[in-house]
């Protein structure tokens, strides 16, 4: 994807919303002044498609959190999940629109897909029942089950003997 936009003969002069030109990015303000540090790593300009896609990560790593469980083992994981969209701020803002404009889209659609399943599809105090249900119920042991146990159990007492 990184070569496909800007090489691509398709999106080349191609306009979309306020993207003069797919093929490369969409300045929406510009400034001439050379800003030390912010001009070397963000550029020149600002691009709203590579902010609206940094915002829309945001939220798709907002929700996708909230569905997660909490990791004992790594409590930096959060701190990363969204240091990543500011990141590909910094990344995406000189790169082409349509490539911003494409991970825009496909987190919206990400966002609206989980929120509609989990919205419409699934539901939770169902689920939570049958776990409780299934907690309760004993479990039985498959014949393959009950003979390695049998086996455990004579190999323990070879040994003690």
């Amino acid at each position: 994807m990184f070569r496909f936009f800007p090489a691509s003969i398709e999106l080349r002069q191609q306009s979309f919303l306020w993207a003069d030109d797919l093929s490369t990015y969409d300045s929406v303000y510009a400034w001439a002044a050379e800003i030390p540090f912010l001009s070397s790593m963000y550029g020149n300009h600002i691009s709203l498609f590579t902010i609206l896609m940094a915002a829309s990560t945001m939220a798709y790593t907002a929700i996708n959190s909230q569905q997660m469980p909490q990791q004992q083992g790594m409590p930096n994981m959060k701190v990363m999940m969204y240091m990543f969209p500011i990141m590909m701020l910094f990344f995406m803002n000189s790169l082409p629109a349509g490539l911003s404009y494409y991970y825009l889209l496909a987190n919206v659609i990400s966002i609206l897909q989980m929120t509609l399943f989990k919205r419409v599809f699934v539901n939770e105090d169902k689920i939570r029942a049958q776990l409780l249900t299934n907690m309760k119920t004993p479990k039985k042991k498959t014949k393959w089950q009950q003979r390695l146990e049998d086996m455990q159990k004579q190999q323990q007492v070879a040994r003690k003997k």
